[in-house]
């Protein structure tokens, strides 16, 4: 693999890292401040922007394969996160 697909691939693997982080931290403070409604403007603004975010990497050439693995680990990850900061 050249050097230009692993600096892709690596930006691919901090972006979703960034958004699953920013997730959870949103989550978190919404579930304290009890904002049903702010909890669904955040979701749908995460779902916005990672459907942006996979329109750039088909642009760029990722395979849809890779994609769907990082949308697959994102989604899991808000889900879980949800069921730990709704039920706990």
């Amino acid at each position: 693999m050249n050097e230009n697909k692993k600096a892709l691939y690596f930006s691919i693997i901090l972006g979703t890292i960034g958004n699953i982080l920013i997730a959870i931290a949103t989550m978190k403070y919404l579930v304290k401040e009890n904002d049903i409604l702010g909890y669904g403007i955040i979701l749908f603004g995460l779902v916005l922007t990672n459907l942006y975010i996979s329109d750039l990497e088909k642009k760029a050439g990722i395979r849809k394969k890779l994609t769907l693995i990082r949308v697959f680990f994102v989604t899991l990850s808000l889900f879980i996160s949800a069921l730990y900061f709704f039920y706990y």
